[in-house]
C-alpha cells in the first residue's frame, strides 16, 4: 500500500488514510472487487488506481500486520489476491489495524510463560510510594498491590488474572514473514549502528520465547526499555479497545504493572522481570555482576543516575552480598583449593613463592594479605588475610600470614622442597627455626643495591661508575641462574670487582676466570682504577657482610615476580583507597586469585597471518627505555558465569550450608573499638 492519503472509494466510508490498491486484472477477482466497492455499478470512467482503506480488509489479509502494530513498519502489505469484504467503516483505521491484538488470549509482546524456580523467602521487598507514569493519561483509582496477598504463579508471571468467557485467539503471523520484519527492523536502524543482530527465533517463533523464558534467569538476554515505551502496551484494553486504569510499582530495577478496564473487567499483572522468592531477579543479578566484576556501586550509581536507570540502594547491595554473593564467593574458591592441594599432594617436592601486600605504605596498614604462590604452576594455592589488631602491629602481619600459610600447607599433606621470599628480618629467622630452606628474590636485592649505586654515581668523582650500573644489574641474575650453590655464587659475584679494573682472572677457586672470551679493549677509560673513590665506594657495596649472606641464597630457578603481577590485580578488585569490612575484603582476594589462575597461562597472541604478536612498552621504573614483552590473547571470566549459576542454582535455593560456612571464619573486631573516644 501507498502512504499517500486518499479518499476510500467505498461507498459511505469517509476514512481518508486510504490504501492504494490497483483492480485485478483477472476477471473473477475483478468482479469481486467491483461488486464489493461499486455494488455492482461501476462508473464508466474509472481513474487509474482505485483507493480501499485498511478497514474493509479482514485482518488475515495483510503480511505484516504483527510489524505493523509493533512500529516496525510504516505501511500495511496486502496478500496476493485479497479482497475487501467488510462494509462497516465506523471505527477508524487507528483501532482497525490493531484489532487483531484484542482478539488474543494474552499480549505476547510484553509477557512471558512464569519460569519454574525454587524459591527462598528472605522478607517480603516494600515499594517505594506509587508515581504515576507520564505514558498513563487516565487516573488510577488506589487499590492494594501487597506482594504479601498475590500468589506465587500471579507474581511471576504475567497472564490475565480476569478473561472475558469468550475471547477469540490470537492467529500467529507465519513463518513467511520473517524476512519482512528483518527489512523494516532495519530500515529504522541508521546507518551508524554497525552492532545490530537479528534473533531468527524470538521474532515469529513462540517456541523460541518459551524456550528463553525456561532457561535459567542468569542467562536471559536484558534490555534497557524506556517507561513510555512499556506503557504504550497497556494504554487500551486489549478486549474493548478502550482506555485502562495502569498502576505501576517499582523496586530498584523491577517494574510491576497493573491494567485494569472498568468496562470490560479485563485485569492483568505484568512484571519486568521474574521474582525468586521476594526478591526480583535483576536486582540480584546486578548486585552479584558489580561484586564479581570488581566494579564499585557508586561508580555504578552514578551511570545510572546520568542515564535516569532506576537502581536500588547500597543497603540492598550490602544484603545480596552478605546473603548470597559472599557465601558463593567463599565455596568457590574453597572447592577449586582443594583441587589444586591434591594435586599438590601428589609432587614430591613443591616449589613456593611467598609476599605479603598491605592496604597502604608505611606501618599504619589495616590489612596485609600474604600470598603463596605454586611457582612451577604459576597459580595462587592459599591466601590469608591479616588484620593489624591480630598481631600487635601492622609490622608483624607479613610474619603472621606466612605461618598460616605454612601450617594450612602441612595440614593438607604438602611437601615443601623450598619457599621463594623477599629479605624481610623476622621471616628469615622465622624460616631458620622451622627448618624450611629458603632462597631470595633476586629482583629485591637487585633493587636495593641499584638504589645505593644511583646515589654514588652522583656523587664527584664517581661519575665513570654510571656506565657500569646495567651491567652490574645483569651479573646479579646472571649469577643466581648460572651457579649451583652458595659459595659459587659467591665468588662469581666478588668477581666483579676484579672485571671493573680490567682484571678477568680471580684468586677464589670457585670462579678462577671469567667466561667470556679475551679481548682488547678500545676505551681504557671505562675501567676503574683501584684506590680511587669510585672504585671504593663500589667495593664497599658489592663487599657488604649482609648482601654476601644474601647472594649465596639467591633463588636459581624461580622468581616471585608473578605474585608482583598478582598484587597489581588485587588494585582492580580492592582498590587501596577503598575501605573494606573483613569479609568483604577476604572475598575480593579470592576473586581476584581466581581471576589469575584462570588468566594466568593464557598462550600469546597471533596477528591474522599467524605470527607471534609482541608489544613495546615504556616501564615507568625503567626511565625511558623501552621493553618488548609477549602479546597476550584476551583474559577469560569463566569464573564470573561460575560463580552467577552457583548463586542461583544453588546458593539463593539453600543458603543455609554455605552460610554456616562463612560463620565459621574468625573475624577480628574493628580496630576503632579499641580506641577511647573524644569527649
Amino acid at each position: 500500500m501507498s502512504s499517500k492519503r486518499s479518499r476510500c472509494f467505498v461507498d459511505g466510508c469517509k476514512n481518508e488514510h486510504g490504501s492504494r490498491h490497483l483492480l485485478p486484472t483477472s476477471e473473477p477477482l475483478k468482479t469481486q472487487w467491483n461488486t464489493f466497492i461499486f455494488e455492482g455499478n461501476a462508473p464508466p470512467n474509472l481513474p487509474k488506481f482505485v483507493y480501499v482503506c485498511a478497514n474493509h480488509f479482514m485482518p488475515d489479509c495483510f503480511v505484516n500486520e504483527g510489524q505493523y502494530k509493533a512500529g516496525f513498519a510504516k505501511k500495511l502489505i496486502l496478500k496476493d489476491g485479497s479482497v475487501p469484504t467488510l462494509r462497516d467503516p465506523a471505527s477508524p483505521a487507528e483501532v482497525a489495524s490493531t484489532s487483531t491484538q484484542s482478539r488474543s488470549s494474552r499480549d505476547v509482546g510484553v509477557q512471558t510463560e512464569p519460569s519454574q524456580l525454587h524459591s527462598f523467602v528472605t522478607q517480603p521487598p516494600t515499594f517505594q510510594a506509587h508515581h504515576r507514569s507520564i505514558g498513563v493519561q487516565t487516573t488510577v483509582s488506589s487499590f492494594d498491590l501487597s506482594m504479601a496477598s498475590v500468589s506465587q504463579t500471579a507474581v511471576m508471571s504475567s497472564t490475565p488474572l480476569k478473561t472475558p468467557p469468550k475471547r477469540p485467539h490470537l492467529d500467529l503471523e507465519e513463518e513467511g514473514d520473517e524476512e519482512d520484519t528483518l527489512k523494516e527492523c532495519s530500515s529504522i536502524l541508521t546507518a551508524q549502528e554497525t552492532d545490530v543482530t537479528f534473533n531468527h527465533t524470538s521474532i515469529t517463533e513462540p517456541k523460541g520465547l518459551l524456550a528463553q523464558a525456561s532457561s535459567p534467569v542468569q542467562n536471559i538476554s536484558k534490555y534497557i526499555v524506556y517507561e513510555t515505551c512499556i506503557m504504550e502496551l497497556f494504554e487500551l484494553c486489549p478486549v474493548c479497545q478502550r482506555s485502562c486504569h495502569v498502576r505501576s510499582q517499582r523496586l530498584g530495577t523491577f517494574l510491576r504493572v497493573e491494567q485494569l478496564c472498568h468496562h470490560c473487567q479485563f485485569s492483568r499483572k505484568w512484571n519486568s522481570q521474574p521474582i525468586m522468592g521476594c526478591t526480583p531477579a535483576g536486582n540480584l543479578h546486578l548486585s552479584a555482576a558489580v561484586y564479581l566484576c570488581g566494579a564499585s556501586f557508586f561508580t555504578l550509581e552514578k551511570i545510572f543516575a546520568a542515564m535516569k536507570l532506576q537502581l536500588f540502594r547500597y543497603d540492598t547491595f550490602r544484603r545480596h552480598a552478605r546473603m548470597w554473593i559472599e557465601p558463593a564467593v567463599l565455596h568457590k574458591w574453597r572447592n577449586w583449593q582443594d583441587e589444586m592441594l591434591q594435586q599438590l599432594t601428589q609432587r614430591e617436592k613443591v616449589i613456593v613463592g611467598g609476599d605479603m601486600r598491605a592496604n597502604s605504605p608505611g606501618h599504619s596498614a589495616k590489612y596485609g594479605s600474604y600470598t603463596m604462590m605454586d611457582l612451577e604452576t604459576n597459580t595462587i594455592v592459599d591466601v590469608q588475610l591479616i588484620q593489624s589488631n591480630e598481631v600487635g602491629g601492622s609490622y608483624h602481619m607479613e610474619k603472621e600470614g606466612l605461618k598460616r600459610s605454612l601450617d594450612f600447607l602441612d595440614a593438607r599433606g604438602v611437601t615443601l622442597d623450598c619457599i621463594v621470599t623477599d629479605r624481610h628480618p623476622q621471616i628469615k629467622k622465622f624460616l631458620r627455626e622451622r627448618n624450611v630452606n629458603q632462597f631470595y628474590d633476586v629482583w629485591h636485592i637487585e633493587k636495593g643495591i641499584s638504589k645505593q649505586l644511583e646515589k654514588i654515581c652522583k656523587l664527584k668523582g664517581c661519575e665513570k661508575l654510571h656506565n657500569w650500573l646495567r651491567s652490574i644489574k645483569n651479573h646479579i641474575y646472571w649469577t643466581a641462574k648460572s651457579s649451583s650453590n652458595g659459595p659459587e655464587r659467591v665468588a662469581k659475584w666478588t668477581s666483579m670487582l676484579n672485571h671493573v679494573q680490567d682484571k678477568h682472572t680471580h684468586e677464589d677457586t670457585n670462579f678462577p676466570a671469567c667466561l667470556h672470551p679475551p679481548r682488547k679493549s678500545l676505551n681504557k677509560n671505562k675501567w676503574l682504577a683501584a684506590g680511587t673513590l669510585a672504585y671504593y665506594k663500589l667495593e664497599k657495596v658489592l663487599s657488604n657482610k649482609r648482601i654476601l649472606k644474601d647472594v649465596a641464597k639467591l633463588c636459581p630457578h624461580y622468581q616471585t615476580s608473578s605474585i608482583e603481577v598478582f598484587h597489581s590485580v588485587i588494585l582492580r578488585f580492592a582498590p587501596k583507597n577503598v575501605v573494606f569490612p573483613f569479609l568483604g575484603m577476604l572475598c575480593r582476594l579470592y576473586l581476584a586469585a581466581l581471576h589469575y589462575n584462570e588468566n594466568a597461562g593464557r598462550p600469546q597472541a597471533t596477528t591474522a597471518a599467524g605470527q607471534p604478536l609482541l608489544k613495546v612498552t615504556f616501564p615507568k621504573a625503567k626511565e625511558g627505555e623501552y621493553r618488548v614483552r609477549e602479546g597476550k590473547r584476551q583474559a577469560t571470566f569463566r569464573y564470573v558465569d561460575d560463580l552467577l549459576d552457583l548463586i542461583f542454582d544453588q546458593v539463593f535455593v539453600d543458603p543455609a550450608p554455605y552460610v554456616d560456612e562463612v560463620l565459621r571464619i574468625p573475624i577480628p573486631p574493628p580496630l576503632c573499638p579499641e580506641y577511647d573516644r573524644l569527649a
